[in-house]
């Protein structure tokens, strides 16, 4: 009798361990793989809110999806990661869209939004655009959007002397990254020259430049001072176009049910993701000034003297595209109009 016994039982434990085993596989199969490629350095400010990012949406989705975040733009170069998110090469990318084609409007915007103090002005300004002009979202259909927010400004970090008058700038070698900020800086009496942020600092020691127009975070980013030892607080462009976008057919692929925890958390993560760089702006001066570096804020005058300049070269900038059928007056008119009520 207990070997009649034994024997089903055997059976059943065995059927368990092979149904137990077919099943696993299955299990493994609900957790959904996502790569995400950035171009920010690994334990910066922004790499830390794309990994918050990350874990909440594990979280909100019972661990069905998992997201690897790859900073550094290891897996996508910093320039091409729109691209590559088109092409599948990454699932998800966050970055500038550094290249004019098909965002020629997007690009011009960064220009229009010269002066402007902060990324969170400079995002409410944008959120408008995008309201009223249909041409600014009509250039990133490439893409699911995930968040598209503009940050703060590109100021002017000198060597030898501040920048507080137009006659300060005649005759400085300034880097400016920005062909239309280059026109801006040449107008207004400096010398423009081309050049990566990775030769800066070295092109400063030797005297190369005098100075070089780069956002605030970048200052203790690059470990810019105390080599430069001024900063002008106004920005000669603010980015409108750094973005975090998923691939098309990678987002149709996603459960319902993900898709809308996804599309839950576009606001909250598109809110840090302004105050990330924000924050990393105004760490980024208290860094600067233990290193020695004098800020200088121009005054209510001076401001307008350096508009009066720019200006003009921001009309010729907006009617080359209009000619190409986009409506960038009407935009800049805007811009301006926005400026006028959030700047005081």
């Amino acid at each position: 009798m207990k070997r009649f016994f034994v024997i089903p039982m055997f059976v059943v434990f065995l059927s368990g361990l092979i149904l137990g085993a077919a099943a696993a596989p299955a299990l493994a199969e609900k957790a959904i793989e996502l790569k995400l490629s950035h171009m920010d350095p690994a334990g910066s400010k922004v790499d830390k809110l794309y990994h918050r990012w990350a874990k909440k949406m594990n979280k909100e989705t019972n661990g069905r999806l998992n997201i690897r975040v790859i900073p550094g733009a290891v897996l996508v170069n910093a320039f091409e990661t729109y691209q590559g998110v088109e092409k599948g090469v990454a699932d998800i990318g966050g970055s500038f869209r550094y290249s004019r084609k098909g965002a020629e409007l997007t690009g011009l915007i960064s220009m229009f939004f010269a002066g402007i103090p902060n990324g969170a002005i400079s995002t409410r300004i944008l959120d408008e655009i995008r309201e009223k002009f249909p041409a600014y979202n009509q250039e990133w259909q490439g893409a699911k959007e995930l968040f598209l927010i503009a940050i703060g400004p590109a100021t002017l970090v000198t060597k030898k002397k501040p920048l507080s008058t137009l006659e300060d700038i005649k005759g400085q070698q300034i880097r400016v990254p920005v062909r239309e900020a280059a026109d801006y800086l040449k107008a207004l009496g400096g010398t423009p020259v081309g050049m990566p942020m990775s030769e800066l600092l070295i092109s400063m020691q030797k005297g190369t430049v005098d100075g070089a127009s780069v956002q605030l975070y970048a200052i203790q980013s690059f470990k810019i001072a105390p080599v430069a030892k001024y900063c002008t607080l106004f920005s000669l462009y603010n980015p409108s176009n750094y973005f975090a976008m998923m691939n098309w057919d990678r987002w149709n692929k996603l459960p319902p049910d993900i898709q809308k925890v996804i599309d839950d958390s576009r606001g909250w993560f598109k809110r840090e993701m302004v105050a990330a760089y924000d924050d990393g702006d105004a760490g980024a001066i208290g860094w600067a000034k233990k290193q020695g570096m004098k800020f200088t804020t121009l005054s209510p005058a001076e401001r307008k003297r350096w508009f009066s300049i720019i200006g003009p070269v921001q009309d010729q900038q907006a009617a080359a595209l209009d000619a190409k059928g986009y409506p960038a007056t009407a935009v800049l008119k805007f811009v301006r109009e926005r400026m006028d009520a959030y700047i005081k």
